[in-house]
């Protein structure tokens, strides 16, 4: 595959990817690395504008509790844990050293072995957040005149967007990488994820044209239980809602696996519209966790507490993570994928059973990215061929209303 820098303002199709920094778990034991898609984003960056985002320094302050990470080609990235960073933690973080700021869930494990999210490891999230702020600002520092830069700008969030117009094997194609990021190492907040567009993000999306684009949106490198389980290899999962979303996106990607003779599975089901799902999610959660708060009060022996607190803990680092990541009324319109309708279909990878057996959470590696991209390199012509069908598509069911969401902004 051919992606060079283009002459072009904007693209004739999008494709999108983000980074939930801490969105690692979510309800009934599902369990991802939620930074594949500002990965693979990065890596077609990368190939049009070629820096080195190897990390060069890790500097842990224990005295404000915040940690910066640089790359090789002068990209710094800095972000704060709430708790604080102790001189053990500070020892450790410098273990990714020498690792591709690209993948930064497998940087954060390769210092502290694991990551939660919802306050639970903050200085894990702090580490992934300042990871992939240091790659927005290695391409920033290098190609100023030709990335266009963004912070979240709501309030608590702390992540940026990198934009930019590239051409992949002649094609122009509008791009973007998320980093969804809160203050102090919390999260998951992905109010800006997938192709949302609200805020100063909507604003660099109209500038590069992904507001009106057809987007294959990339995602997340995952374990679901309904879907994996008894699976004995990973296969990559193509995923829309035949109606609210975008058939020939999804065709496309289909298409493209097929070629790059990978292993899919495809859902014309998935994200559904409009039915409060996690707003009741989020009540049935509260209800829950008040449970156990109201039989925690009435607890008498230390068994009985720390088996009470322990079923806590599993609540709030694992299920609430599936609740946190958007708010409800947003997620009635654009899905647990950040789709806006109309647009967009999304490409993703399920890991097989013992695969997550083993390793408990997925990483993303460069071999991923790699099968990523052999499947966009032959899904995007093809989508390029059809456009104007997809932009029909788009154009009959694109019906987001930003004024609806300005509770959301600064």
């Amino acid at each position: 595959m051919n992606v060079t820098r283009s002459t072009e303002s904007q693209g004739i199709l999008g494709i999108t990817g983000h980074a939930g920094a801490g969105h690692v778990h979510s309800h009934s034991g599902f369990v991802q690395d939620d930074t594949a898609g500002f990965a693979v984003v990065a890596c077609l960056l990368r190939r049009a504008f070629p820096v080195c985002t190897t990390i060069s320094s890790v500097e842990a302050d224990i005295e404000t509790g915040t940690v910066t990470v640089k790359t090789q080609d002068g990209g710094t990235g800095t972000a704060r844990a709430r708790r604080g960073i102790t001189p053990y933690e500070a020892t450790l973080a410098r273990l990714v050293i020498g690792l591709d700021a690209v993948y930064s869930q497998s940087a954060a494990f390769a210092a502290f072995g694991r990551i939660y999210g919802q306050g639970c490891l903050e200085l894990p999230v702090a580490l992934q957040t300042a990871t992939c702020l240091a790659v927005i600002d290695t391409f920033e520092k290098r190609y100023r005149d030709s990335v266009h830069i963004c912070s979240e700008n709501m309030d608590g969030k702390v992540g940026k967007c990198i934009g930019a117009v590239i051409e992949i094997d002649g094609v122009p194609v509008s791009a973007m990488a998320i980093l969804n990021a809160n203050e102090g190492g919390l999260g998951p907040d992905e109010d800006l994820e997938g192709n949302i567009m609200l805020g100063d993000k909507g604003e660099l999306m109209k500038k590069i044209g992904l507001d009106r684009l057809p987007t294959i949106i990339l995602e997340s490198k995952a374990y679901v239980p309904a879907i994996c389980e008894g699976r004995d290899e990973n296969a990559f999962w193509i995923r829309i809602n035949r109606d609210a979303d975008n058939r020939i996106v999804y065709d496309a990607l289909v298409h493209g696996a097929t070629e790059a003779n990978l292993n899919f599975i495809k859902s014309d089901t998935a994200y559904t519209r409009g039915t409060g799902e996690i707003a009741a999610a989020t009540r049935e959660l509260g209800n829950k966790i008040a449970d156990l708060g109201n039989a925690l009060a009435k607890a008498e022996t230390a068994r009985k507490k720390v088996q009470i607190v322990g079923e806590l803990a599993l609540l709030v680092s694992e299920n609430a993570g599936g609740i946190s990541f958007m708010s409800s009324k947003l997620y009635n319109q654009v899905g647990g994928g950040g789709l806006m309708p109309g647009t967009a279909a999304v490409l993703s990878m399920a890991i097989s059973e013992p695969a997550i057996r083993i390793w408990k959470i997925p990483a993303f590696t460069a071999q991923d990215s790699d099968m990523y991209l052999a499947i966009l390199e032959k899904a995007v012509p093809i989508l390029a061929e059809n456009i104007e069908a997809a932009c029909d598509e788009l154009k009959a069911r694109q019906n987001f209303n930003e004024a609806d969401y300005a509770y959301l902004m600064k």
